[in-house]
């Protein structure tokens, strides 16, 4: 029996971080993955200096680094008036080693993760194995999944679930995902055309405001991402069309020709948390724990610090340093971050986007350029925006 080994549901960023770091620290882990492969996932793109410090343990952060952008500044930016404020994570080069944003693509983690684990003995990931059911004692936890058509039964002594915001380990449990669901959907396109060569002064990250629509406008490696509310009313089948992702695109820089769409993509976005991260010996974490909307690029930053909390209780569990009752402070520590820093500071981005009011838009977007241009200012504003903040006090709570 492998009642010694720790079993993962879903191969995403945050499981794969799990299962680096708790085999890394001589745990057996066995990765359960629904899918086929790897996912390839576009939505998140953004590492922020908290996460690049603690993936800097396994030499991830130097793949990244290698294969993607490094953004020290981002900005907001106004898009009628053409002014902008522009923040430099330089202001942090004392409380972090990375002060700076990664602009890669999740799924490029991922498989820097698995190349590195696929052969370690006490690393298994499966894929193709669906989580049917799950049930626990004093002992361990046994999950049945299945592979090949048929049900096939696996050990352990724990089981973190995460396996995304449809998670079956959350939903087998029974746990609430109380919250809500925003009214527009957002539409994402990817270009190639370089935006950057044609509109003055752009950092890599830029959010801009107008009185009209809001967009998001951020480069990875090879494309320039762009991401907008959808229209109230609008069918949801036009926004993604050529036509009305077109029409978008030209209301950020016109030209003579189309632009060249290379990905398009629809999605709802919520705004949810779990009641509770732990039952027994199943943890969740990630989004099968919290959902938030990606303006400032938490989301996933969030799950992989919860995967770093609760793979360090785990450690000191199964080598004998902590009885199990460590765990319950997972969910005293994680649980508020989620609601008070995590999803209040993507909240606080959509409505200073989302602002109609002329007026109102300007003078925010003042006080804005003035807390950009005062290190004094942006240090908390940064602290927060980088999610240092959330750690610290997270790991305050007993």
């Amino acid at each position: 029996m492998a009642r010694d080994r720790v079993i993962i549901a879903g191969a995403g960023p945050v499981g794969l971080v799990a299962a680096l770091r708790l085999a890394s620290g001589g745990v057996p882990v066995l990765v359960l993955e629904a899918g086929d492969d790897l996912a390839i996932d576009l939505r998140a793109s953004t590492f922020h200096p908290p996460t690049l410090d603690m993936l800097d343990e396994f030499g991830v952060t130097a793949k990244l680094i290698e294969i993607g952008l490094v953004a020290p500044k981002w900005q907001f930016r106004d898009r009628e008036s053409g002014e902008r404020a522009e923040f430099d994570l330089g202001v942090l080069s004392d409380v972090t080693e990375h002060p700076y944003r990664v602009q890669c693509e999740q799924h490029k983690l991922t498989r820097i993760i698995h190349d590195m684990i696929k052969d370690w003995d006490n690393v298994e990931v499966l894929f193709g194995a669906k989580l049917k059911a799950m049930s626990q004692d004093g002992e361990g936890v046994r999950v049945t999944a299945e592979t090949d058509g048929k049900d096939e039964v696996f050990e352990g002594a724990y089981l973190i679930g995460a396996d995304g915001a449809s998670s079956a380990v959350r939903i087998g449990l029974g746990i609430g995902f109380e919250g809500i669901t925003y009214p527009e959907l957002f539409v994402q396109a990817s270009t190639p055309f370089p935006f950057h060569e044609h509109i003055p002064n752009m950092s890599l990250i830029n959010y801009v405001s107008d009185s009209e629509e809001w967009y998001v406008l951020l480069k990875v490696p090879d494309l320039w991402r762009t991401l907008f509310p959808t229209r109230q009313g609008e069918d949801e089948e036009y926004a993604v069309s050529e036509e009305g992702l077109q029409k978008r695109l030209q209301g950020i820089l016109p030209r003579d020709e189309p632009y060249d769409i290379v990905h398009r993509t629809l999605y709802r976005i919520h705004q949810r948390v779990a009641s509770t991260y732990r039952m027994g010996r199943i943890c969740l974490a990630g989004d099968a724990a919290h959902l938030n909307n990606p303006l400032g690029g938490m989301g996933m930053n969030g799950g992989i610090h919860d995967a770093w909390n609760l793979t360090g209780k785990l450690l000191s569990i199964l080598k004998g340093e902590e009885d199990e009752s460590v765990l319950d402070r997972y969910t005293r520590q994680r649980k508020p971050i989620a609601v008070e820093n995590v999803q209040a500071q993507a909240e606080r981005n959509r409505q200073l986007l989302n602002e109609r009011d002329p007026k109102v838009r300007r003078k925010s977007f003042r006080e804005m350029q003035e807390t950009a241009n005062d290190p004094e200012k942006a240090r908390p504003f940064l602290l927060r925006s980088s999610m240092i903040e959330g750690l610290r006090r997270s790991e305050s709570i007993e």
